[in-house]
């Protein structure tokens, strides 16, 4: 089952970007990956050009899905949100893909990696404790790797390099 590592940031500090620049060069690592996005949005157009899962896909993510509080690449009409384990879901869309980055879930269980931008981060969104690594611009001091834009590379080789502290699904 696959692994999964969280891409987390304040709004608009560049965690689809990540996402874009990382499934390349994890791919050419050897990982087949997937992604997920996390919404907050009640409903929404998906996979359209423009769009951060038509993003993912056009960087080579061999699954892509996006997930919301009442969505889950299609719209409920339903008052109540959805009951879909995020678990239930790596385990049925992508069971067969070695690394799962899930943008967005911040309160999910597991490492993530956190994306600062300059403007748009207004502070840590999580402790210390539950980061692999942060990205971007080095806005908060951490004892932890920190990796700056064009660290592309070494990022996903550190990535790379700690899958087994990343947490799986079975």
């Amino acid at each position: 089952m696959p692994h999964l590592l969280t891409i987390v940031g304040c709004k608009n500090a560049g965690k689809t970007r990540t996402c874009e620049l990382l499934v390349p060069l994890l791919r050419g690592l050897g990982l087949r990956i997937g992604t997920l996005k996390y919404t907050e949005h009640d409903g929404f157009d998906w996979d359209e050009e423009g769009k951060d899962t038509f993003r993912h896909r056009e960087a080579g993510s061999e699954i892509t899905g996006i997930i919301g509080q009442r969505v889950f690449a299609y719209q409920s009409h339903r008052p109540e949100h959805l009951r879909i384990a995020l678990d239930a879901i790596i385990r049925m869309f992508y069971a067969d893909v070695d690394m799962v980055l899930l943008e967005g879930l911040r309160r999910e269980a597991g490492l993530k990696l956190e994306v600062y931008r300059p403007g748009f981060t207004d502070g840590p969104v999580v402790p210390p404790t539950e980061l692999l690594a942060t990205y971007g611009a080095n806005l908060f001091r951490h004892d932890l790797p920190h990796f700056a834009y064009g660290q592309e590379v070494e990022l996903a080789a550190h990535i790379h390099g700690n899958l087994d502290r990343l947490r799986t699904v079975h």
